[in-house]
């Protein structure tokens, strides 16, 4: 079997769900079918199997870890629900989700710089606030105002009498590619068969 056709693409799965639901007899298989297909793509961004790993920026900002799973919100988004009787959608409501699975390039919108945070910004988010406006105007009222050094944004940490990077500003950022949302042709076939003991 080729590469290609081992399994089905991100685009087709609502396809094949479509296709297997029409199996169902009742609304419970087709309910189980989601369920199961849910369950599988979880597994693969869980796994992440041939994802690419985080760059040295992304170790620094949220520490080391799987991809995808720094809060966990992906993962836990990944759901299905009934349309029908004999209709099942999978899915996520993040609007990000196809830009990870898929790659690619995110280019600023407004303004001339996307602000990506250093090492050590998390900490400052989880105190001010997540947004840069929060940040900045955090360090303001610490009496630590940020200022541009180049590229960078800094602050100085008067204990240590040092600059500390605080956002790294740059016009485009790629995003590389780790698809999960997907099925196997064994993960079909699985459904097939678990959709199958359900009804019989």
């Amino acid at each position: 079997m080729s590469e290609t056709n081992q399994y089905t693409k991100a685009g087709d799965v609502s396809a094949v769900l479509d296709t297997l639901s029409k199996r169902c007899k009742t609304a419970l298989g087709a309910s189980h079918a989601g369920a199961v297909a849910a369950s599988a793509i979880q597994s693969h961004l869980y796994e992440g199997n041939g994802f690419k790993p985080l760059s040295p920026a992304t170790t620094g900002y949220r520490g080391a870890g799987r991809p995808l799973l720094d809060t966990g919100s992906l993962l836990a988004s990944i759901t299905h629900e009934q349309v029908n009787e004999r209709c099942v959608s999978v899915g996520t409501n993040k609007i990000y989700a196809p830009l990870q699975n898929n790659g690619g390039i995110v280019r600023a919108k407004r303004g001339k710089w996307l602000w990506i945070p250093a090492k050590g910004t998390r900490q400052l988010q989880r105190r001010y606030g997540y947004s840069v406006r929060e940040v900045l105007a955090g360090l303001r009222s610490a009496g630590t105002p940020a200022f541009f050094m180049g590229r960078c944004v800094c602050y100085t940490d008067k204990k240590k009498d040092r600059r500390i990077p605080v956002f790294y500003l740059k016009q485009s950022v790629e995003i590389p590619k780790r698809e999960f949302f997907y099925l196997t042709d064994e993960e079909e076939k699985t459904i097939i068969q678990e959709v199958l003991h359900q009804l019989f």
